[in-house]
């Protein structure tokens, strides 16, 4: 009785840790989606007004700019061991080449914060460089460690 009790035990611990890892995993899943959901919803409003397709507008340029730099802090946290399980749409090589996605992310975080520092100037011209630089490092991690 006692080696069925402690039996009894022994599983109900080891699937009750298995649902916290895979809520953690389901967590840090919701995290990334959620942080890149705002990026494209900061990167979207810019991207129109450097292509002109809407009208810049300085001030919203300079804030979704210092919004999208904040998040680039955030986009890599949502990255942990385990989390390529479930709906993602990261690919193993985020997991395989590590180093590799960590130092896009950096770059990335590197665009971010310069597109911040150019949109104080107000001026276009000088923005759409450190743009086009931002948007290229979201697109090249994309085409490496992203789903389509």
């Amino acid at each position: 009785m006692k080696k069925m009790a402690l039996a009894l035990s022994g599983i109900l611990t080891f699937g009750a840790t298995g649902v916290v890892m895979a809520d953690q995993y389901e967590e840090a899943i919701d995290y990334r989606q959620s942080a890149f959901t705002l990026v494209k919803g900061n990167l979207g409003p810019m991207g129109a007004m450097v292509k002109g397709e809407a009208p810049f507008d300085a001030a919203a340029f300079q804030r979704h700019a210092e919004n999208l730099a904040a998040l680039s802090a955030m986009t890599g946290d949502g990255f942990i061991e385990g989390s390529d399980l479930g709906d993602t749409k990261a690919r193993a090589e985020v997991w395989e080449k590590r180093a590799e996605f960590d130092g896009k992310m950096n770059d990335f975080r590197k665009a971010a914060a310069d597109l911040a520092a150019a949109a104080k100037s107000g001026d276009l011209a000088t923005i759409k460089g450190p743009f086009a630089a931002a948007a290229k490092s979201c697109k090249s991690c994309h085409d490496d460690f992203k789903s389509k």
